[in-house]
């Protein structure tokens, strides 16, 4: 599925700095940069409640309304909170409708295969494609409902949608079915390890010498 364009409605952002900014946010609006195509970079403000929302539901390419003026623009940095929930500032660049780019989109796992003691593990999460704006996906899905244990599949075995060339190197694996054993702790060292920690510790001593066994004996009679 091709990538939806969602509208932002966007002001001009006078004051520039940290206080500045600080101020925008308490208000409830989010920084931005709007930059690229060989013009002005804008600083602007939008509101942070429209951007969540649309992050949300992983809308990447806008038409930003300036006024007047509307910027088709992608987006292409955002800086969240310490806490990882709400933007704090984000960066868009101008793009043409008829020009190729090139971006990076998630790879999506569709039917993982059920088979008991397997573990489906994602090393690549991302592919950079090359296509025009109109055709960027949401995500490139790969079916692995077929895979079987100890199998892995490269990047080169993704199919991408129509208008879509992925450039990432095919080689690259992105999917293994592993076994969990392979993961799991030895079972002889798993039992060494919780016999340690249930086990009292032994009491080590010095041998008695000949004759202070005798006296010890003699000791514990009076």
């Amino acid at each position: 599925m091709a990538m939806s364009t969602e509208t932002l409605k966007a002001e001009k952002r006078e004051a520039a700095g940290t206080r500045a900014c600080r101020l925008l946010r308490a208000q409830g609006q989010v920084p931005v940069v709007l930059y690229g195509h060989k013009e002005e970079t804008l600083p602007l403000q939008i509101s942070g409640k429209d951007l969540e929302d649309a992050l949300h539901r992983r809308v990447r390419m806008f038409e930003l309304e300036v006024g007047k003026k509307k910027e088709v623009a992608l987006l292409k940095v955002v800086q969240y909170d310490s806490f990882g929930d709400a933007p704090v500032h984000a960066d868009f660049v101008r793009i043409a409708m008829d020009e190729t780019l090139r971006l990076e989109v998630p790879i999506q796992l569709k039917n993982p295969p059920k088979i008991e003691h397997t573990m489906l593990e994602q090393p690549l999460i991302q592919v950079l494609i090359e296509c025009l704006p109109k055709d960027i996906p949401e995500a490139i899905v790969a079916v692995v409902s077929d895979m079987k244990e100890g199998e892995f599949r490269k990047v080169g075995a993704l199919v991408p949608p129509p208008g879509v060339k992925i450039i990432t190197d095919p080689d690259v694996i992105f999917v293994t079915l592993k076994t969990i054993e392979e993961e799991a702790v030895a079972p002889a060292a798993a039992a060494a390890v919780a016999e340690g920690a249930t086990a009292e510790p032994e009491v080590i001593t010095r041998k008695p010498e000949e004759g202070e066994e005798e006296a010890e004996e003699d000791d514990k009679k009076k």
